[in-house]
């Protein structure tokens, strides 16, 4: 099966083939069961030390339609964002699926004005939304989250050239 995907608009494509498993169904799976309530990331890789949660925001494409209007710092956008993580963290845990690797939420975040201030204080608000604090706190028997990256395309590319994303 391919493990090669393209986010919903069709705007990007990225290679999986390497890792150990992929998917970008969890959006299907959840709309199939009429579950609109639950957020999902675009993509999930799996790789021998790691869980890649993947999500893609590209709002800097030619054929965006307004693009000005997508405001990455509002606090909705944010929590939604956050969301996505938890509910495909669940997801995969449901279906007891090996956790006990790193956990790495990675938002692929290209838009107007998207340099590495604004990408810095989107993780620094984002890491305040996921259990960074929460699993201090608590005696958890395996942690729910390791890392958070807010990166570019091109960051991306560079951090995990295995898994190289182009836009179409």
């Amino acid at each position: 099966m391919s493990q090669i995907f393209c986010d919903e608009n069709n705007s990007c494509k990225i290679d999986f083939s390497t890792a150990e498993w992929a998917t970008d169904s969890l959006h299907d799976i959840f709309h199939q069961a009429k579950l609109s309530i639950l957020c999902d990331v675009d993509f999930i890789a799996e790789t021998k030390q790691e869980i890649l949660f993947v999500e893609y925001k590209n709002a800097n494409l030619p054929q965006a339609v307004h693009p000005e209007a997508f405001k990455p710092l509002d606090d909705r956008k944010l929590n939604t964002v956050a969301r996505k993580y938890f509910d495909s963290l669940q997801f995969l845990q449901s279906m007891r699926h090996p956790m006990h690797k790193v956990k790495r939420y990675i938002y692929i975040l290209e838009c107007i004005n998207g340099d590495i201030v604004l990408r810095k204080r989107v993780r620094t608000l984002l890491t305040a939304r996921l259990p960074f604090l929460l699993q201090k706190q608590v005696d958890m028997p395996e942690k729910m989250i390791d890392s958070v990256q807010v990166l570019s395309i091109e960051e991306w590319n560079l951090a995990y050239p295995d898994f190289p994303l182009k836009v179409r």
